[in-house]
């Protein structure tokens, strides 16, 4: 056996990883300082003008009514301590490692804040296909023109399985960009963007069903994007770099996300359960 060479690999292989950013579904602002407002014009309803006799004096009319978008940058930071060992014994680009990963966990935090703004809204259980285009209606025709639905592999699956009455899915795709997925219910279409599980997490037997403009409704502020600082002699916690012998590597970013426009999406959901329950109830399939 030992004239059998052994196959040992110690470069680093990469899983496949999705590496999806929520960044491209929201307004991003760059901007210079710690905090700060934009000023923006709410949505009015127009009235129109008011009849007036010949020589008379024209009423006032409504006038454009003003409101502010406030931002509050907070910083966001890691470090990854790697052996020196490592780095002189590994075959593989130990610093590109470190700065992908760092990469990465810039792209997650980002992810985190979008979430954490989608989920500040009330949840609502959209229960069925119906309450999902119901909702995205509902919206009015400010959104509803410009928005898509945004869910998870979950809500993929789901969505995957509708049919009409004929049998034909109602998840098809779009024959002018067929990797862009749309949901086709009677006159009303409407893309569908999924995330992986990862990215938009369901909760338990809930699934993320997100119709409307996300970049209507959030707002991404940012004021330094990620940057890495590498050091051989830093002190972290009981981290040591020079005593012993590590490379550290610190990636840090500077931003704040928040709500844009509260009426541009429904944060909503569908359970799973309740209708399988539903179904089970009524002796047969939900038609």
């Amino acid at each position: 056996g030992y004239t059998v060479p052994q196959d040992i690999v110690t470069r680093v292989i990469h899983l496949r990883d999705a590496e999806e950013s929520l960044l491209d579904e929201v307004t991003v602002y760059p901007v210079t300082t710690a905090s700060g407002k934009r000023t923006y014009k709410t949505r009015q309803q127009h009235t129109g003008f008011q009849t007036v006799a010949e020589a008379g004096k024209p009423p006032k009319t409504a006038t454009p009514q003003y409101a502010t978008m406030e931002y509050k940058i907070k910083k966001r930071s890691g470090y990854l301590p790697v052996t020196n060992e490592l780095m002189e014994d590994s075959d593989e680009n130990i610093t590109a490692e470190a700065e992908q990963w760092l990469a990465g966990e810039s792209r997650a935090t980002a992810n985190n804040e979008i979430i954490a703004v989608i989920k500040g809204k009330e949840a609502i259980n959209l229960v069925n296909l119906d309450g999902i285009i119901t909702s995205w209606i509902k919206l009015g025709s400010a959104f509803r023109s410009i928005s898509k639905l945004v869910t998870n592999d979950d809500g993929l699956a789901w969505l995957g399985t509708l049919k009409d009455e004929f049998g034909r899915y109602l998840l098809s795709p779009n024959p002018a960009d067929p990797k862009q997925l749309q949901l086709c219910v009677g006159p009303h279409i409407l893309p569908v963007k999924s995330f992986d599980n990862s990215t938009l997490a369901s909760e338990g037997t809930k699934i993320p069903m997100i119709p409307g403009c996300l970049k209507e409704g959030i707002a991404y502020w940012d004021r330094r994007q990620l940057t890495i600082k590498v050091s051989d002699v830093a002190v972290v916690g009981d981290l040591n770099a020079y005593e012993q012998d590590l490379t550290m590597w610190r990636g840090s970013l500077r931003d704040d996300c928040t709500l844009r426009d509260a009426d541009a999406f429904v944060y909503g959901y569908i359970d799973t359960a309740a209708a399988a329950a539903a179904t089970s109830d009524d002796g047969g399939d939900a038609a």
